[in-house]
């Protein structure tokens, strides 16, 4: 007997199930992008050229680095940057500079092996050179050209011992394309004083110093150490001061305790004094009325002791009288008793 197919009918609006194949044994990987030509393009961090002629010249780029990258610290974004190679073709690695210092707005400071004007969107807005006897001569020629031409706003020749250059410090401004030389000052204490406008700062050079002046606080830019100690000072001063005021209020607090002390007692005395002068007043007033009660007394004895005076002399007077009248009748009698009249 032949066996029949069954035929399973799918519902309608069903999906009807897939075979399931198995994976493939080996995936062909796919073409890796092609490498973009300038990611290809080598950049050097260095040039093989020491960072500074002598430890003077060292010690004053740096002094100018830190001092600037402690006055931008934090936002906005400034980025200060010290003897970095700075690229500024495309695609073309050989042509670099490497400012002594400079200082580029609204670019984040980090560690860069290299500054490329491409990708940080531009280039330095203000740049030093430090003269030495090798870097003189490229500093004011070809250096400074390379800087026009990228386009650095402003450009300063360092020469804080003179030794180059006719002047300490001198300051460009790119002006249409040009380099302009900024108006300098001496000042009466042989100050060197130039403007950036860059900057928004007056360059100092004094005492064979590069020295950047805040208008706003009237005070030298400090590098973090000093104003470390300038800070550990005021402390130290805000400290001292804050003891010496300590003190100040203890004494305060001691001379009123001790005036308090001082009122209590001669409030004290006074009282007593007063209450010994009320009680020395009681006494007197009872010995004055103890003196009029004796006197009244006294009054009062003597009223009566001339009362009875008085009446005494009053009854030997009357008793005289008496007697003076009993003495005349005695004699009256004896009168008449002698007389011949009563002897008939």
């Amino acid at each position: 007997m032949p066996v029949k197919k069954v035929q399973q009918s799918v519902p309608t609006g069903a999906v009807a199930p897939q075979p399931v194949r198995p994976p493939p044994l080996w995936v062909p990987p796919r073409p890796a992008p092609p490498v973009p030509a300038e990611d290809l393009i080598e950049y050097p961090s260095e040039d093989g050229i020491p960072m500074a002629a002598s430890l003077k010249h060292a010690r004053r780029m740096m002094a100018g680095f830190r001092t600037l990258e402690h006055r931008f610290r934090g936002p906005p974004d400034v980025f200060v940057g010290i003897d970095l190679l700075v690229y500024y073709e495309r695609r073309n690695n050989g042509e670099s500079v490497a400012p002594d210092v400079f200082v580029s707005f609204g670019v984040p400071q980090r560690d860069l092996p290299s500054y490329k004007v491409w990708e940080e969107g531009k280039p330095p807005d203000v740049v030093w050179e430090f003269g030495s006897r090798s870097t003189v001569k490229g500093d004011a020629g070809e250096k400074k050209e390379k800087y026009r031409r990228m386009g650095v706003r402003e450009y300063w020749l360092v020469d804080l011992d003179a030794e180059y250059h006719d002047r300490p410090l001198k300051g460009f401004e790119l002006v249409n394309g040009k380099y302009v030389e900024l108006p300098w000052e001496e000042r009466p204490d042989g100050t060197l004083a130039v403007w950036s406008p860059a900057l928004q700062l007056e360059q100092h050079c004094t005492e064979g110093q590069l020295r950047f002046w805040d208008p706003k606080t009237k005070e030298h830019l400090e590098l973090p150490e000093e104003e470390e100690r300038g800070a550990r000072k005021q402390a130290e001063s805000r400290a001292e001061n804050e003891a010496q005021a300590r003190k100040q209020a203890q004494a305060h607090a001691e001379n009123e305790a001790r005036a308090r002390r001082e009122a209590d007692q001669a409030r004290q005395e006074a009282e007593s004094r007063a209450e010994n002068e009320a009680q020395a007043r009681r006494e007197a007033d009872q010995a004055r009325q103890e003196a009029e009660s004796r006197a009244e007394n006294e009054a009062q004895a003597r009223k009566q002791a001339q009362a009875h005076a008085e009446n005494e002399a009053r009854a030997r007077e009357a008793e005289m009288r008496k007697r003076k009248a009993l003495e005349a009748q005695l004699a009256e009698l004896k009168a008449n008793a002698s007389s011949p009249r009563d002897l008939e």
